[in-house]
């Protein structure tokens, strides 16, 4: 008989590819847990980060996104869906986690509050300057001016009393000449605000279109530019406070920066504003503006038009430092100059000189010679040309005529005119005090409110510490799990390795 030959063992033809499986395994599953530190280790660094910025200005927490690798099932007869190779995890993105639309909210009541708090702080100046009610005020001199015309017609032959008459007026001539004076200064020193503004409006733009590039740049490379979105958006922020600007967001990561509806950044290119206009109180209303005379207003630098901004300080010191005009509606500044200068002398002819030389001419004096009591200099600011055209007591005209000169009827009604001349000067001062209680009000509203929607961003891109902590422990223990599985496959290799197969060495 022949003899039979021995059959292969039915499992043979199947041992090598579950063999390379298996060993595809266990590698894949150290390439899993290798991938898993790696990722684990950045998520813990982007918590670091979060924490190490908890107290920075405008930072916006970031958050490290993990996503699965798609594992790939070896070449294998008897594999199948559940042979599909352990391909582990990946940081996918660090993700900034601000919000557009409460970061346009903020820049929009920052350009707003900062507009009316400008607005505020001038009125509160022009307050302080006025110094009403007090000693030191305007309407006490008035009081002390038509008092010492009181005392002369108490006592019409007495020279002292005509002498302090003389010397209280050039005391409340002075007082209005330094009220004017004061509130020249505030516009000239609010005209020069205005310009340095204009310049870090500016140094703002050339700072956005910067970054702007940057930020390009490093989306395009791939990187991340959360940072400098960060710097960008605080930029941004300063603009709205400055000049009322709006963000855009283009699909390639830059921002268009719009002012009055016209770009003041688009992409990487900034364009440039001027403040242009009077220099000095008294050049605000000259008809023919040039760069130094005419209304203060914001150009374009380029094309010299109207920048037509309408929020920010800057836009409200234009505002307060705009021409009075007949309604009384014009800049609060140059309509308190204007009040001074019709306290003096009006087209209703009811001024301060007006009304006393009117009535003084109506007098004897014991000269004989009848002169003007208050006389302005021409070319001058009525409230500045002002001056006592007295100098000599016997010229006071206290008496009426043919009455003698005992008589100081005249000077009585002359301290009469208290009521209509103080009136003039207290409507003044109560309509300067509704505007700057409004006018604080309004701010101070504002103000309430740009904090609430500032509160709203920082509650959702602000750093919690809380949340910090337990990401944190979140990722420690991943990366601990996923030491531990190399450690365990470590061994399961070495025992594979090192000492399968030594029984009956």
């Amino acid at each position: 008989m022949e003899a039979r030959r021995p059959r292969p063992p039915a499992h043979s033809c199947s041992t090598k590819p579950s063999e390379d499986a298996h060993h595809m395994s266990t590698f894949s599953t150290l390439n899993g847990a290798l991938t898993s530190l790696i990722a684990q280790r950045q998520a813990l660094e982007i918590a670091g980060q979060n924490i190490a910025n908890v107290n920075t200005p405008g930072y916006t927490r970031q958050r490290a996104n993990l996503q699965a690798i798609e594992g790939v099932a070896p070449a294998s007869m008897t594999s199948g869906p559940q042979g599909a190779l352990n391909g582990g995890v990946l940081v996918s993105s660090i993700d900034r986690l601000g919000d557009i639309f409460l970061e346009a909210r903020v820049r929009h009541e920052s350009s707003s509050a900062s507009f009316l708090k400008a607005v505020a702080d001038t009125h509160a100046l022009l307050e302080s300057t006025i110094a009403e009610p007090g000693e030191k005020g305007l309407a006490a001199q008035l009081d002390t001016f038509f008092n010492s015309w009181q005392d002369v017609a108490n006592r019409p032959d007495d020279d002292a009393a005509r002498a302090v008459l003389l010397e209280n007026a050039n005391t409340l001539v002075a007082r209005i000449a330094s009220g004017y004076q004061a509130v020249e200064t505030q516009w000239q020193a609010t005209r020069t605000q205005a310009g340095a503004l204009a310049t870090e409006v500016n140094t703002a733009a050339a700072a956005v279109a910067d970054l702007n590039a940057r930020i390009k740049a490093i989306t395009v490379s791939g990187g991340s530019p959360n940072a400098l979105i960060d710097q960008r958006n605080q930029v941004l922020t300063q603009l709205s406070g400055l000049v009322g600007a709006e963000a855009r967001l283009r699909e390639d990561g830059t921002v268009d920066v719009m002012v009055g509806g016209n770009a003041l950044v688009r992409g990487e290119n900034a364009h440039r504003v001027v403040v242009q206009g009077a220099r000095i109180l008294r050049d605000v209303d000259d008809p023919l503006p040039t760069e130094a005379k005419g209304q203060v207003r914001l150009l374009w630098a380029d094309s010299a038009s109207e920048v037509g901004a309408t929020g920010g300080r800057l836009a409200g010191l234009l505002s307060v430092l705009a021409p009075s005009n007949t309604a009384g509606t014009g800049g609060a500044i140059a309509e308190l100059a204007n009040s001074l200068n019709s306290l003096v002398t009006n087209t209703d002819a009811t001024g301060l000189a007006d009304v006393v030389n009117d009535q003084h001419g109506k007098g004897v004096p014991p000269s004989g010679v009848i002169k003007s009591f208050f006389d302005i200099r021409a070319g001058e600011a009525p409230a500045l040309g002002l001056h006592v055209g007295i100098t000599d007591v016997a010229d006071v005209a206290a008496a009426a005529p043919d009455a003698g000169d005992r008589d100081g009827s005249n000077a009585d009604e002359i301290s009469r005119l208290t009521r209509d001349v103080g009136a003039l000067w207290s409507r003044t001062v109560v309509d300067l005090g509704v505007s700057a209680r409004t006018a604080t009000q309004r701010a101070t509203n504002a103000e309430a409110t740009r904090a609430v929607a500032d509160g709203l961003l920082t509650a959702q891109a602000g750093v919690n510490l809380d949340e910090e902590t337990v990401n944190l422990m979140a990722y420690q223990r991943a990366y601990e799990a996923a030491a531990r599985v190399i450690t365990s496959v470590d061994q399961i290799l070495d025992t594979l390795i090192n000492r399968t197969g030594v029984v009956g060495r």
